[in-house]
Parts: C-alpha cells; sequence; structure tokens
C-alpha cells in the first residue's frame, strides 16, 4: 500500500504541512528539517499524488501543447525549444497533435483546460472566432506561436513574415530577376499563406514589376505537395529565374521536381525557402532560406507563460522575434 504524507510527517517527527513545505520548497524551513522529511520520503518510497496536489496549490505544474503536426521539421525543433525551458522549471508537458484542424484544435483546448493545466502553448496557422471566445472564457494563460494577438492573458510569439517575404523577394529582385514564382499556402493560413503571400506581392510592386497570378501556386506544407506544384510550373514552360517557397519542406519538393524536369539549381533556377529547418543545411542542394529562430520561439513562449502562470509578469504583449536569410546552394552569390 502506498505510504501517505501522514506517514513521512509521523517518520520524520514534524507536521504535515512541514511536509508539504519540504516537498514544494513554498517556504524556508531548516536544514535538519529538510533532510529528516526526505530521509522519511525515501524510506517510505512515498510518492506526493500529482492530481492531488493540483486540487490543494491548484497548479498541475503541467504545460499543454497544442501543435498542427507533430512530424513536421518546425514543430518537432518548436517543441525541443519549450521542453527545455519547461523542464528546467519543472513543469511538465502534454504535446497535443490537432492535424491542422480548427474544430480539432478547439476539442484540444477544452480537454487540456478540463485536465487543469496551468497553461497552453498553441500553434495554429488560423484564428477562429471560437479560438477567441475560448482565449475569453477560459482565462488560462496562453502563449501563441507564430501568430500575431495581445489580450490579457494571451500573448503571441512570431516573426514578421511579411517583411521577411519581401526581404527574399527583394533579394531575387536586386539580381536583375523578374519571372519570380512562388509556391504558398492557402490565404486563410495566416503566416505561411497570407503573410507571406502579401510580402512577395509588396517586394514586386514596390519595384515596378506586375504581378502574374499565373506564376503563382498553392499547396498543402509538405514535399510531396511542393513537389507537384512545382512539376505543374514545368510543364507549363513558365521559364522561371528564380522560385520562392513558403516552407522549406514544400521547397525540397520543389527542388526535387525542378531536377526531374531537366533543370540545374542553381544554374536555371534559384530556389529558397523559409523556416531555416535543420535539414536545409544538408539538402542537395544545400537551401537558401528565411531563417525563424524556431527554437528560440519555443523558448520564448516557454519562458513568458511559465512567467504568467507563476505571477512574475511576462505579459509584454505581442513579441516579434527577429528573422535573418541565410543563403547556401540553391541560390548564386548573396548581395
Amino acid at each position: 500500500m502506498a505510504a501517505t504524507i501522514d506517514q513521512v510527517a509521523k517518520r520524520a517527527g514534524v507536521s504535515k504541512a512541514t511536509v508539504s513545505r519540504v516537498l514544494n520548497d513554498s517556504k524556508p524551513v531548516r536544514e535538519e528539517t529538510r533532510l529528516r522529511v526526505m530521509d522519511a520520503v525515501r524510506e517510505l518510497d512515498f510518492k506526493p499524488n500529482p492530481a492531488a496536489r493540483s486540487l490543494v496549490y491548484k497548479k498541475s505544474r503541467t504545460l499543454g501543447v497544442v501543435v498542427t503536426d507533430i512530424a513536421n521539421l518546425f514543430v518537432s525543433v518548436l517543441v525541443k525549444g519549450i521542453e527545455e525551458i519547461a523542464y528546467s522549471n519543472n513543469y511538465n508537458i502534454f504535446i497535443c497533435n490537432s492535424h491542422a484542424s480548427a474544430k480539432k484544435e478547439l476539442e484540444l483546448l477544452m480537454m487540456l483546460r478540463d485536465k487543469r493545466v496551468d497553461g497552453i502553448i498553441f500553434l495554429t496557422s488560423r484564428i477562429k472566432e471560437d479560438h477567441k471566445a475560448f482565449f475569453k472564457s477560459s482565462q488560462l494563460p496562453i502563449a501563441l506561436v507564430n501568430v500575431g494577438y495581445d489580450d490579457d492573458n494571451v500573448i503571441g510569439i512570431r516573426i514578421d513574415n511579411h517583411r521577411a517575404a519581401y526581404d527574399m523577394t527583394s533579394y531575387f529582385i536586386n539580381k536583375g530577376f523578374e519571372r519570380i514564382g512562388m509556391i504558398r499556402a492557402a490565404l486563410d493560413d495566416i503566416y505561411t499563406g497570407r503573410d507571406r503571400f502579401f510580402g512577395y506581392c509588396q517586394a514586386l510592386e514596390d519595384h515596378n514589376i506586375p504581378y502574374r497570378d499565373e506564376l503563382v501556386r498553392t499547396a498543402a506544407l509538405e514535399a510531396i505537395d511542393g513537389y507537384r506544384a512545382a512539376s505543374e510550373m514545368c510543364k507549363n514552360g513558365l521559364n522561371l529565374q528564380a522560385l520562392f517557397v513558403a516552407c522549406d519542406l514544400m521547397a525540397f519538393g520543389a527542388i526535387k521536381a525542378l531536377i526531374d524536369h531537366g533543370l540545374k539549381v542553381p544554374e536555371d533556377i534559384e530556389v529558397a525557402g523559409f523556416d531555416d529547418v535543420p535539414m536545409a543545411t544538408y539538402y542537395h542542394p544545400a537551401l537558401t532560406t528565411v531563417r525563424q529562430p524556431i527554437e528560440d520561439m519555443g523558448r520564448v513562449a516557454a519562458e513568458k507563460l511559465i512567467n504568467l502562470i507563476e505571477g512574475k509578469g511576462g505579459h509584454d504583449g505581442e513579441l516579434v522575434l527577429p528573422h535573418q536569410i541565410i543563403f547556401r546552394d540553391s541560390t548564386t552569390e548573396s548581395l
């Protein structure tokens, strides 16, 4: 039968409250007392009940993490950053996979609330009215990753996707290119679709290059979808000078399609991606891309969320982290 806190207190010759203070490090106790309590815990093999502790202290020391697809390279790097900060602050994480379904996202958010997590890190590409209603009603501290949002209990951590896409497109334009294609996500995807596409369009407009709808394709965020989109471009004889792809995974598929259609990268066509996932360095040719500080985004989200949970401040509104263009072999010389 499992040992109880009463038995630990009796073995150590202290009160239950003292045992609780030692286990939760909530108030200082004498070192001699702390050692007696810990000896009793070990001797009795006492294991505190997490559910009971969460009811008493109104904290579960658990963060819920809702992501679009744990198999996605961006997501796995993000979660690594979250884990680092959570574990160093003695928090566990509960990862939920939404498969980019708004309906599933809402179900998971409500489930995490009912599980009494202390806060939620939420990666989504679409903020719906149902999401906003949940943010308001739950009053849980929430950190949104890659989406701009600022409310009393919600913070947003992102880069300036519009500016980053503008900078990448301008790089190609400044090399004298005018036939610059783009593979984007659907426009209801806030960052991979809308913001990056609008940045591409703004760069064309600012450099007096007409926008051509036939140079743009919409695809899902997988390598196979990038492959299909680029294949279609090749079959239609678009004769592109450069191709800007809204995420690295799609870019890997696009490069494979271009090569399969007899084109050399970067000699015949230059290609750039977006995210700078670890594989971008080792792909052939190594991928020029917009670097998001993905792991840092996870660290910052977890750090700010824990500060909110523990009443240490941390609500700085929307946080915009810096981006950087990383030049590799899929383009020629940098400017």
